[in-house]
């Protein structure tokens, strides 16, 4: 009986096997569960943990590895647009622009073509090319930003007013200081910097490990590490940008805080200086994927995904809803949930 759902995690369940995309904690994994991971953030890493037989990208989990300085067993790694046979599905990844190694699942089984987004981004930018789009009978899609309000400016738009800030802080005597997550968005930043001034860049040790990383799979990135004595020298100097995960209480006392992040659109940031930068698709970008994939069906996980799927039916005529709780339903019933 073929079932897709959530479950903890995505669940595509054939009746002969059960492969599960970005498990959450909460559910206790059997040995031989299949476990997928899209890419190395916190929130979809979960998996690494546990005893199941784990799938993902080569730079997934060298990124992953870097961060939690610990070696993750019993783990299989693809390349993007290989494709490998499991438990009779052909599993394949696809680019999803997100970050380094950042990867969409489609599972291809005898009954139907499925595809797994995760965290999709449908631009280029300076570290990524934009997500690839397939044509599948069911697109399971991310929600993060998928309503009509997140639209963001263009991407050179951004980097300009980035750049732009950024000399007025150093103007100032001030170190501007970007506060983000460890891998993927610093190291856009970074590559920004390195590409557009001959400002020297800082950054803390966890972006540094990420930074490394990239450096090895062939995106350079020119920086110091903020832990060692040429980062600290940088940082008391000022002239520099500072790069970190940091809070308040470990930032120069002359920093000059910046966020970057699609939340910067809410009114909420407007008492920061924040810059609308994404590794998410917004609202039109998600809306013109699902056309380009041009499903049967689309089911919406996480953020907006009543709104989401609503506009999905309203703009394209496609059928959608959000992803329904797992119950012993077959393929065909799945759709029924989410009217």
């Amino acid at each position: 009986m073929d079932k897709i759902g959530w479950a903890n995690g995505i669940l595509i369940d054939t009746g002969k096997t059960r492969l599960l995309f970005d498990p959450t904690p909460g559910r206790r994994l059997h040995p031989e569960w299949n476990v997928f991971i899209t890419h190395a953030h916190s929130d979809h890493t979960y998996g690494f943990s546990t005893s199941a037989k784990k799938f993902s990208t080569f730079e997934t989990l060298e990124i992953h590895q870097a961060l939690r300085k610990r070696e993750v067993k019993r783990v299989q790694t693809l390349q993007i647009g290989e494709s490998m046979e499991v438990g009779g599905s052909r599993v394949t990844a696809l680019n999803a622009g997100h970050m380094l190694g950042s990867c969409q699942f489609e599972v291809e089984t005898p009954s139907f073509k499925a595809i797994y987004t995760g965290d999709i981004n449908c631009v280029d930018t300076l570290t990524t090319q934009a997500a690839e789009g397939k044509s599948c009978d069911y697109l399971i899609i991310e929600g993060t930003y998928g309503h009509p309000s997140y639209t963001f400016p263009r991407r050179n738009m951004m980097y300009a007013d980035i750049i732009r800030w950024t000399m007025t802080e150093i103007k100032r005597k001030k170190i501007p200081t970007f506060q983000v997550y460890s891998s993927g968005k610093p190291q856009e930043v970074v590559r920004l910097f390195n590409v557009y001034t001959n400002v020297l860049v800082v950054c803390s040790p966890a972006i540094a490990h990420a930074n490394d990383v990239y450096d090895r799979n062939g995106i350079k990135l020119g920086f110091l590490d903020s832990s060692t004595s040429e980062g600290k020298k940088a940082l008391k100097n000022g002239n520099c940008v500072y790069v970190t995960t940091g809070h308040g209480d470990h930032l120069p006392h002359n920093a000059s805080r910046a966020f970057a992040t699609g939340w910067a659109i809410r009114q909420a940031f407007r008492s920061y200086t924040a810059f609308p930068l994404s590794s998410h698709a917004d609202f039109e970008q998600l809306i013109e994927f699902v056309s380009r994939v041009n499903p049967q069906r689309v089911y919406v996980f996480t953020g907006y995904t009543d709104v989401l799927a609503s506009q999905i039916e309203s703009k394209l005529g496609i059928k959608a809803g959000p992803l329904p709780a797992i119950m012993q339903m077959k393929l065909p019933d799945f759709g029924q949930m989410s009217t």
